[in-house]
């Protein structure tokens, strides 16, 4: 899809179905808009605006998809409920507290915000919004009694389906898994053993919680007992491209630090987990056996901006040439090259050239020296402070790539050490 309004993307959500996705903007007069993923001609079907001034932070469909829930910026102050199908605005509420997630319930009787020190349950009667269809009526918000932790931050939260629909779970800033009961009332709590819990993912048999250090720890949603906890990622500054070893998967002992997960997202019909860590990488993890999980995909990303593409060159002579046909590089500030290829046959060609399950074959990535190394911190996945690679070029003949990068230096490298 072109968003051809040019203001930055703060949140998305898809429908129940797939069929629809809601984003949400920030900037001057940001609108909630609805797009379809059946019409690629015409994608957008809704626009929802002046309900905000600043900035959405949520959006969420209801399950039976006539509503469209979106929450504005700390400094909006504003919980609004869409009739998105025509755009008009079905019910209103101030919220004074920043808020980080939305849910709904899988009956669709109540939604639940969690924010800083806020977990507040929020119902709509949707038979008395029927009759007075041309008014905005009120949301009428219930907050949890959050008991011993009132003084966390609850950074997600997820409904409860099945036989535990009459639940509701958070996950706080100090490493804490919660569930609330029916009457809003915080029933159990146990901790993560993580020092920061940010995302969480529940199924009818399973709870995920996703913490710092690449920690996801997996919990019985009736009792909140342990049930297991996935492997980690790959370790911060290691070759990504020797992903094949599979001791990347074991836990490191030492100072080994690892990227943090920010994102879950659970498919309960592939039995898959989706999670997205700090340092842009994505892993698809196996769930059908919980006490043996694997890894089934993986995308390996520039954990910083990209500055620059070159696609290797053709060489008359397959022979000499250095890299394989369908190679293409990338630089950028995180300071790295990394080398990529996209044909079929060498993504088919073994786990000797390509990490199993990724969507590129990487075949190497080189890391570049700044020029103080004793002030480089490799587990640092930020941009700052870092020699920021910004041009690369290929030699015609496919021998030697240059480097240039924000401090004025300029590297080349015989390509042939890449492999």
């Amino acid at each position: 899809m072109i968003f051809i309004f040019r203001k930055t993307i703060t949140a998305v959500a898809f429908s129940r179905d797939g069929k629809y996705l809601a984003t949400g903007e920030s900037g001057h007069l940001p609108s909630v808009r609805v797009w379809s993923m059946e019409d690629p001609t015409n994608p957008q079907v809704s626009e929802m605006a002046k309900g905000h001034k600043h900035g959405v932070a949520c959006v969420a469909f209801s399950p039976n998809l006539k509503y469209l829930v979106s929450v504005g910026y700390q400094h909006d102050m504003l919980i609004n409920i869409w009739n998105w199908k025509d755009g008009s605005k079905a019910a209103c509420n101030k919220v004074s507290t920043k808020v980080f997630a939305i849910c709904f319930s899988e009956t669709a009787n109540f939604f639940v915000t969690c924010g800083i020190r806020h977990v507040k349950f929020w119902y709509f009667d949707t038979e008395t919004n029927k009759s007075k269809h041309n008014k905005t009526l009120p949301i009428m918000g219930r907050s949890a009694l959050l008991g011993e932790l009132r003084n966390n931050a609850f950074c997600d939260v997820a409904c409860g389906t099945g036989e535990n629909s009459d639940y509701t779970y958070c996950v706080t800033n100090s490493g804490m898994l919660c569930s609330f009961g029916a009457k809003r009332v915080l029933d159990k709590w146990v901790e993560l053993r993580a020092s920061k819990a940010q995302c969480i993912a529940v199924s009818e048999k399973y709870i995920f919680c996703g913490c710092t250090d690449g920690i996801i720890r997996v919990f019985n949603p009736s009792t909140l007992e342990f049930v297991n906890t996935l492997p980690k990622p790959h370790f911060l500054g290691v070759n990504i491209a020797d992903g094949i070893d599979p001791s990347h998967l074991i836990p490191k002992t030492g100072n080994v630090s690892y990227a943090d997960t920010v994102a879950l997202a659970l498919d309960t019909c592939n039995y898959r987990l989706t999670c997205v860590y700090n340092d842009h990488s994505l892993y698809v993890w196996d769930l059908k056996d919980i006490k043996k999980i694997g890894k089934i995909w993986s995308s390996l990303y520039h954990s910083a901006c990209v500055w620059g593409v070159e696609v290797y060159p053709e060489v008359s002579d397959n022979k000499h040439a250095a890299l394989p046909p369908g190679t293409f590089l990338t630089c950028s500030a995180d300071d790295t090259v990394r080398v990529w290829n996209v044909v079929e046959e060498w993504l088919d060609s073994g786990p000797e050239l390509r990490d199993s399950g990724s969507d590129f074959l990487i075949i190497k990535l080189i890391t570049l020296c700044s020029s103080s190394p004793a002030s480089k911190n490799v587990n640092d996945v930020s941009s700052d402070g870092r020699t920021g690679v910004r041009t690369i070029c290929a030699s015609p003949d496919g021998q030697t790539l240059a480097v240039g990068d924000r401090s004025g230096n300029v590297r080349y490298h015989p390509i042939y050490w890449l492999l």
